[in-house]
């Protein structure tokens, strides 16, 4: 027994010691293959990403930038992703701590956001989108990738469409496969995905982005006056 506790206690000792040793030079090649990954071109329907000093540090379990931007694509169309043209993040620091859950806070400066205005209906307590639908295939890739991950954001300044609305803290984790839960500056918002597309409840109001089919088929109602 003591043979194999000493044998343990070796490993770990022998792991650790290459980790802290080789630190900086595998921190130099996560950096580098990152940064290579996020200048792959995916073709016009696929978001651009625009970096500046992305670094990983493998001891602190981060990485940092002092600019990120998401450039979406120009598509005139109807789903709900091309509600956005920009997302832009300056000064900031991501932390990872592993436990049960992968738990990231991200700290920036400033997180700038360009989103297009919708129209929405109201039906009874309801606010339905008329501009975009919702994908399910958009809800179940986040899921697949982010699934056990709690993340909380707090960035000093909060802006949307050039409005600075000031700090705020935005954390998110899934309850499960058809519920993910936001609180935002601690007011929960509960996104629900349904067979007939996404329900957001708010403390406020509740808001629902038909599926395709469902938007679609309202579209047509709508231009025949029915």
């Amino acid at each position: 027994m003591k043979s194999i506790l000493f044998a343990v206690a070796f490993i770990v000792f022998c792991f650790f010691f290459i980790i802290v040793t080789y630190s900086d030079e595998i921190s130099d090649k996560l950096t580098y293959n990152l940064n290579r990954n996020l200048d792959v071109d995916w073709g016009d329907n696929n978001p651009k990403f625009k970096k500046q000093n992305l670094n990983v540090d493998l001891l602190d379990l981060s990485v940092s930038w002092d600019y990120f931007n998401i450039v979406f694509p120009l598509t005139q169309g109807a789903h709900i992703l091309n509600a956005f043209s920009t997302i832009k993040s300056t000064g900031c620091i991501s932390n990872i701590a592993l436990s049960l859950n992968i738990h990231i806070d991200i700290n920036c400066n400033e997180i700038r956001i360009e989103i297009k205005r919708n129209k929405w209906t109201k039906h009874g307590e309801l606010h339905i989108s008329r501009t975009f639908f919702f994908e399910r295939t958009v809800f179940d890739d986040f899921y697949d990738k982010q699934g056990n991950y709690n993340v909380n954001i707090d960035t000093n300044n909060f802006v949307v469409n050039n409005v600075n609305l000031g700090h705020y803290i935005i954390e998110y984790s899934f309850i499960d496969k058809q519920n993910l839960q936001l609180k935002i500056n601690e007011e929960d918002v509960i996104l629900t995905k349904k067979p007939e597309g996404l329900n957001i409840h708010t403390p406020d109001s509740d808001f629902f982005i038909l599926n395709r089919n469902y938007y679609e088929n309202t579209r047509k109602l709508d231009s025949a006056d029915v």
